[in-house]
């Protein structure tokens, strides 16, 4: 059976494994909307285009797209994200702390390393929130886009 120090250490370990794929699927996401916006904008943009130039809906549509680009370029951009610990950095930190008091097995250096994984989880979690709002963002920007090509298509 597992001491309570290793089941918080790998759950620490897999709290940060978890992080990583998120940033990863919303960057896998980000690909795929920006496809889907440079799609709707040539198919439903050329239909709509007419003798009088840009309407009004038209004009909605290329600001979402433009929009739409600009946040997932800024999605894609590299963020300061960090998905490891540095070992070297942590052996230091938990010998200088624990080494006197400790024996090299002590489950005290497995709860010192969990709360390091879980300090670099807390320092990525602002910067992947605002991803995924601004994964949302795009997404809702898309809708808007197909909507307006389809409100200028239909009159």
């Amino acid at each position: 059976m597992k001491a309570l120090e290793e089941i918080v250490y790998e759950a620490g370990r897999h709290a940060l494994a978890d992080q990583e794929s998120l940033v990863t699927a919303i960057r896998q996401r980000t690909g795929a909307l920006v496809a889907a916006h440079a799609l709707v904008a040539s198919f439903f943009g050329a239909s709509t285009l007419s003798d009088d130039g840009l309407l009004t809906w038209s004009w909605i549509a290329l600001a979402s797209l433009l929009v739409g680009l600009v946040v997932a370029a800024v999605l894609l951009a590299p963020w300061r994200l960090r998905f490891a610990v540095d070992a070297h950095v942590l052996y230091q930190q938990l010998y200088d702390e624990h080494a006197p008091g400790a024996a090299s097995d002590s489950p005290v250096w497995l709860m010192a390393a969990a709360f390091a994984y879980q300090k670099v989880r807390d320092e990525n979690a602002p910067r992947v929130h605002a991803m995924s709002v601004l994964s949302a963002v795009l997404s809702a920007v898309l809708v808007l886009q197909t909507l307006a090509w389809v409100v200028q298509l239909a009159s």
